[in-house]
Formats: C-alpha cells, sequence, structure tokens
C-alpha cells in the first residue's frame, strides 16, 4: 500500500465520518415521521430504536479498536469534574420533574422512561461526544466541538419534534424554541468538556442520564405533559 493510497483512504474516512450526523439527521426524520404514522403517540419507541441502532452501526464501521474501553475508561483529572456534571444533569428537575412527579405513578411508563434514559444517554455520548471529538481530533478543537453540538442541537426539533409537540418548529413561532436551544446547547458544551477533560464518557454519560430523567423524556414525547 502506498503512501498516496494511505492518505486517500485516511481522506475518504474522514469525509464519512463529517457526512455521518448528516444521515444521521436524515434517518432519524424520515424514520420519525414513518413510525409517527402507524404508531402515533408509540412512536417513540420505534424511532429510538432506528436511531440507537444507527448510531451504533456508524462507530463500529467508522471507529477504532479500542474506543470502547477509552470510553469507559476511570475519569482522569479533578474530581471537582463531578460538579458540573451532576449540577448540568439536576437543572430540569425543579422545572419539569418535580411538578409533574405524579406521572410517574403508571410504573410500566416510569420504568420505560428510566431504560431510555440509560440507553439513550449511552448512546448519544457514545456518538456526539466519544466518537465524533476523537475522530475530528486533527482539526481544531473548537470546530470538533462545534460540529457535534450544532448537529446534536438540530437533531431534536428534526427527529423528536414530529412526535413531540414541545420541540416542534412553529414556522409561525421562529422563537419560540430559543429557550429550549439555549439549554440544549449549553448541555451539549457541558458534555463535550467533561469528556476532553477527563478522558472518559463517564461523567458525561451520568450527567445526559440525569438530563434525561429530568426533562420527563418520554412524557413529553407522548404529549402527555407539556412545558
Amino acid at each position: 500500500m502506498t503512501l498516496h493510497t494511505v492518505t486517500a483512504d485516511r481522506r475518504t474516512h474522514r469525509v464519512l465520518v463529517a457526512a455521518s450526523p448528516l444521515l444521521i439527521l436524515v434517518i432519524g426524520r424520515l424514520a420519525a415521521m414513518y413510525l409517527t404514522a402507524r404508531l402515533g403517540r408509540w412512536a417513540w419507541v420505534g424511532s429510538s430504536l432506528v436511531y440507537w441502532g444507527s448510531l451504533v452501526a456508524i462507530i463500529l464501521l467508522l471507529g477504532d479498536r479500542g474506543q470502547f474501553r477509552r470510553w469507559f475508561g476511570k475519569s482522569q483529572g479533578s474530581r471537582w469534574w463531578a460538579v458540573p456534571a451532576i449540577g448540568m444533569g439536576l437543572i430540569a428537575f425543579p422545572l419539569l420533574l418535580i411538578p409533574n412527579l405524579h406521572v410517574l405513578g403508571d410504573w410500566p411508563l416510569a420504568i420505560a422512561w428510566l431504560a431510555f434514559g440509560a440507553i439513550n444517554a449511552t448512546c448519544e455520548e457514545i456518538y456526539w461526544r466519544g466518537f465524533l471529538l476523537d475522530q475530528t481530533s486533527h482539526l481544531p478543537r473548537i470546530l470538533g466541538v462545534l460540529y457535534s453540538t450544532v448537529l446534536f442541537t438540530i437533531l431534536h426539533p428534526l427527529m423528536l419534534g414530529v412526535f413531540s409537540e414541545i420541540q416542534r418548529f412553529d414556522p409561525s413561532q421562529p422563537l419560540a424554541l430559543l429557550p429550549f436551544f439555549i439549554i440544549l446547547v449549553a448541555l451539549a458544551l457541558v458534555f463535550c468538556l467533561l469528556y476532553l477533560k477527563t478522558r472518559s464518557l463517564r461523567l458525561a454519560i451520568l450527567s445526559h442520564f440525569l438530563s434525561d430523567l429530568g426533562n420527563l423524556s418520554i412524557y413529553l414525547f407522548m404529549n402527555i405533559i407539556t412545558m
């Protein structure tokens, strides 16, 4: 294999990595639209499975050996990084979870809510933070962080907004989602910072899991509650 071939292969790989979030957006959107028309309020179940499967498939196809061991290794650096991780994760608890604790009385849904939070936090962090930040490490770090954060933010109204009224973009009220975007961007940036500073996804996953619990994820998807 010549140096030219190696360079060409590396360039192709980088293009595929850069294009993968766009593919995720398209797959997520189409799956959400298709399943909403057939499953109604339960569309989030099938849509999530398609989404998570797409994330894992891309990581396995374009990732490198040893990545999972690296991502789930012990956190490095100061233990104080646990403070912003937990603090940001709990931000939605007084705003949304605590005022709506009554919805947790439905035990099957409550179990699904916990399971969704754990699976979603893990899958999203290994792709949007671990995979993308590792695979864009040849670029200025800020570019990788911004690319991951912007597309991660766009994903929510584009995919989840199909079946979740609170995350749906309304052209007649273009600024209605601005507070939601600000919070989402802040969370994504903190998740990036946690990974880059600790060289592990443990705290990022914990923070993301708490955030998904606090915002009552599947209850919003099913429009059981509104903000």
